[in-house]
């Protein structure tokens, strides 16, 4: 990879490497690798995924505190997929620069999650390079677009999220029914069951009809990894 090539990827990365190796090793395939006797970027992409994961959980912890565990995984899995990160790379226009080996161009166009694995590849060589803040920088920076969309889904409540989900994918409306209520009257639990084309996918628990409903939904928002910004 020559000066010129490594000055555009800096350009377009809006980080400028310190060590320029850790940037050639990010963008290294294990084909390539094998052919040139040279370091791949599989043990950054493997950094890189703990690093992302870190960074979009402690955005989506200081964010939403009204949120559960439960969406918070939903939210943060759409975040840092495959599907998630490959548009961030495609409109960074950087896959062209990864290094492959002959004969495995295809590979740019054919697996699924290579643009993931550059991007988590990229990520660990900033923070090996710079330390915590550019790469978290970088990040907030790259993801910025699928943020703010969680931001405006996030604020939905589940029943919501689900409905959209459903027509969306032609699906039949969400039905909801109490299945038991129990405790004291002036100190009730209602048992809510939510039903998909007739099918009961989840439960909920509230202490009225309605936080039951709402429940069950949540707890299928969270069991189908439905982000209302990424379905």
């Amino acid at each position: 990879m020559t000066a010129e090539l490594i000055a555009q990827i800096e350009k377009k990365l809006q980080y400028t490497f310190k060590n320029k190796q850790l940037l050639k090793n990010a963008f290294t395939h294990s084909s390539y690798s094998r052919e040139q006797k040279v370091k791949d970027n599989e043990r950054l992409e493997f950094f890189g995924d703990a690093i992302l994961d870190m960074v979009i959980s402690e955005y989506l912890y200081a964010n939403y505190a009204e949120l559960e565990v439960g969406m918070l995984s939903t939210m943060r899995s759409n975040i840092v997929s495959a599907d998630g990160l490959r548009p961030i790379v495609d409109s960074l226009d950087i896959l062209k620069y990864l290094m492959v080996g002959y004969g495995f161009a295809s590979v740019k166009h054919n697996s699924k999650k290579i643009e993931s694995n550059l991007y988590e590849a990229i990520v660990a060589a900033i923070y090996l390079d710079g330390g915590l803040k550019p790469t978290r920088d970088f990040i907030l920076l790259t993801l910025s677009g699928l943020l703010a969309h969680t931001d405006h889904f996030a604020h939905k409540d589940a029943k919501t999220m689900l409905q959209e989900y459903c027509q969306k994918r032609n699906m039949s409306a969400p039905q909801y029914q109490t299945l038991d209520r129990v405790g004291a009257d002036n100190n009730p639990t209602y048992k809510c069951g939510v039903y998909v084309n007739g099918i009961l996918e989840c439960v909920g628990m509230g202490s009225s009809k309605k936080n039951a409903e709402q429940d069950a939904a949540k707890n299928l928002v969270a069991k189908w990894r439905i982000n209302g910004a990424l379905s």
